[in-house]
């Protein structure tokens, strides 16, 4: 089995000076490899100009507290002003149009590269869960994450999840008209932080099991109904990565794998397919464990995954091979795809060029997929 090259998708806002430009660096730097996708961010910060944007609507919102999006702790956060109700179009992220011209410039490129036809270009698709918690939570969730610190701004993450279907419907209205447009050219990379998080956050203060089945429901809940529009989805959990800071250190991979057991268990009972996931194990500037305990919890993972193994360090491709020998060793199986922790759109030009570098050279290296004890 080949394992696929995955970029997770940002770049350096430098090298975003066109949609042609950004789709060609990642197809010049896969060194031939087989892509599970060709990203094409619109935002190297992730959701931070989608927050920023939510002041078109303070006819319905109030800034609840202020901030600068300096790092996570300036956070700006939102409210809903009193007798006023939100509406999908107060949360859409309105890229119907953005999106067409990067279709366009996609398809292009495939006429460039005729071993792109049967590659899909790939689109950063917030979990609305996350999106819901950031705009009402703002720096209470990037403090303490939800369902931890956070529930102590009842406050706010109140309002979030409540209003929680609304983001929803605004997510999968958008995602249904492109993807009836364009749904053969697609893969929407769902994204959920959040849901990472608040599994990792509630196995440190003991409560993983409840929280795992809520933030479990809702995921699954999500890619079910992606998978009913039908979109092509790919799973991306993450600890943070603004300003190239996690938001919580990884002390073992098991909340990880305790997570989408769960959400696969949820997804079979509804004959959903499962989508690929990726599975970080760097995070912010660290690189992946070498301790094999770290991984060993992947020897519980539901099979039927196709994992990622967001193993990858640009500063060290010989430890990043390490690191996926491990993870394979564990889990019982050569991954899908290779990758970093997160996106590159808080690195340097030049750590952008090694990380690109790093996965081809960790993505080549020779399968390990020893049976399970």
């Amino acid at each position: 089995m080949t394992r696929f090259v995955h970029f997770v998708g940002s770049l350096p806002r430098q090298l975003m000076t066109s949609d042609n430009d950004v789709l060609e660096w990642f197809v010049q730097r896969a060194g031939g490899h087989r892509l599970t996708g060709v990203p094409c961010d619109i935002d190297p910060d992730w959701v931070v100009q989608y927050l920023r944007d939510r002041e078109k609507h303070l006819d319905v919102f109030e800034v609840a507290r202020g901030g600068d999006f300096e790092d996570y702790s300036d956070m700006r956060g939102y409210g809903i002003r009193t007798g006023r109700a939100l509406e999908p179009r107060h949360v859409s992220m309105n890229r119907v149009e953005r999106i067409t011209e990067a279709v366009t410039a996609f398809r292009a490129v495939q006429k460039r590269h005729p071993e792109l036809a049967d590659t899909r270009l790939q689109i950063s698709q917030p979990n609305p869960l996350d999106m819901a918690l950031f705009v009402f939570a703002g720096a209470a969730v990037a403090e303490g994450l939800p369902l931890g610190r956070a529930l102590r701004h009842a406050g706010t993450v109140i309002p979030a999840l409540r209003n929680l279907p609304v983001f929803a419907e605004a997510v999968l209205a958008e995602m249904a008209e492109l993807v009836a447009e364009f749904g053969d050219t697609l893969t929407w990379q769902v994204e959920s932080p959040i849901a990472q998080l608040a599994v990792v956050k509630a196995t440190q203060l003991g409560a993983q099991a409840p929280v795992g089945r809520l933030v479990a429901r809702q995921l699954a809940g999500f890619l079910a109904r992606a998978h009913q529009i039908g979109a092509q989805t790919v799973l991306h959990l993450c600890y943070g990565d603004y300003q190239h800071k996690e938001l919580l250190a990884p002390r073992t991979i098991a909340p990880a794998v305790n997570l989408l057991n769960a959400t696969a268990r949820i997804l079979r009972s509804q004959g959903v397919p499962l989508p690929p996931a990726h599975i970080p194990c760097a995070y912010g500037s660290h690189p992946a464990p070498l301790d094999p305990a770290f991984y060993r919890p992947l020897r519980g993972l539901d099979e039927q995954w196709r994992v990622i193994a967001g193993v990858v360090s640009p500063a060290d491709a010989t430890a990043s091979i390490q690191s996926l020998t491990l993870f394979e060793q564990a889990s019982g199986r050569t991954a899908h795809g290779v990758a970093t922790a997160c996106g590159l759109g808080r690195c340097t030009v030049e750590a952008a060029e090694q990380a690109a570098a790093a996965t081809v050279v960790t993505a080549a290296g020779e399968p390990v997929a020893p049976a399970k004890a």
